[in-house]
């Protein structure tokens, strides 16, 4: 059986009083899954909330593009998933499966609900706890919005990422190549023009090759350091645009869910009010025909009146 202490860790149970802990522990039941099996799918309605006592659930929301299920979270022993359907009672988020055998403890959405109703203070601290996550979750997709992977990187490099940097920037350019040129000129013309002093560095410019090679031997490597850092900061930029892609897609896929209820409820209420339009029509047109047979009936009266007269 649960305790109260694990019920204390629950955020919308966290500020309950130890009294109302004691009357939730007992609305617990258990239940078992094999391994592969499904607890809930997504779409389905939401009615009850589990904690796990053993095992590993896995969660997972499918993608139209990949079309197939993509993990968005494993969750082990002591952990807690579908509480918000203790509230809400909407269709399920995400598909939860056993990646092997489970005890789980469940408790009831009707039962809660009935704890609820006994209990309406409790009812307002679960709302405005509630209120809290529902704002930390705009925040956080905001925050994922709104990052900037290129200002967060700079701020970690050290100084031998910012002078492979530069390095690999100076070496991509035109003004390296005309700098070079130019300094190959100069110290050709310099060893080949014998007038004021010997040349330091005869034909073949064996120096000048030795340089060159030692310049080509670093560039190479810092280069390449570069060019690895640019390969994480896109690897960490694509995983940010899938973060914040399926965020956005969970609330736009809550938004359908949400509107669909709305249409549904409406739709509802026009064909009550249709219905109750249509009796009162029918009690009317009822009315009517019996008045109708009054007044035939006290016509037929009064012609029978006149012929006896």
């Amino acid at each position: 059986m649960i305790s109260k202490e694990f019920l204390s860790k629950i955020p919308i149970f966290e500020k309950l009083s130890p009294g109302d802990h004691d009357t939730l522990v007992t609305l617990w039941q258990k239940r078992l899954l094999t391994q592969g099996q499904v607890l809930f799918r997504k779409g389905e309605t939401g009615n009850s909330m589990f904690v796990i006592e053993k095992g590993v659930i896995e969660i997972t929301v499918p993608t139209e593009l990949q079309k197939k299920e993509t993990r968005i979270s494993v969750l082990h022993e002591g952990e807690f998933l579908g509480e918000l359907s203790l509230v809400d009672g909407l269709p399920r988020t995400a598909t939860a499966t056993a990646m092997e055998e489970c005890e789980l403890l469940e408790m009831k959405r009707e039962d809660f609900m009935t704890f609820l109703m006994q209990r309406p203070a409790v009812a307002i601290a679960m709302v405005s706890e509630i209120g809290k996550r529902l704002r930390a979750t705009n925040e956080q997709v905001m925050s994922l919005a709104s990052k900037n992977l290129n200002v967060e990187i700079e701020e970690t490099l050290s100084f031998g990422d910012r002078v492979a940097d530069k390095v690999a920037e100076f070496g991509g350019s035109w003004k390296f190549i005309f700098t070079f040129l130019t300094f190959m000129a100069i110290w050709m013309s310099l060893n080949m023009a014998q007038l004021w002093f010997k040349p330091f560095d005869d034909y073949p410019f064996i120096l000048l090759n030795l340089m060159l090679s030692t310049v080509a031997a670093l560039q190479g490597p810092v280069i390449m350091m570069s060019q690895n850092r640019a390969g994480k900061k896109d690897r960490l930029q694509a995983e940010l645009d899938y973060n914040v892609n399926l965020k956005s897609e969970l609330m736009l896929q809550q938004l359908h869910t949400k509107f669909d209820e709305m249409r549904a409820t409406e739709l509802q209420t026009i064909q009550e009010v249709l219905e109750r339009n249509l009796g009162i029509l029918q009690r009317r047109i009822q009315e009517a025909e019996k008045d109708q047979s009054r007044l035939e009936l006290l016509d037929e009266n009064l012609h029978k009146k006149g012929r006896s007269r």
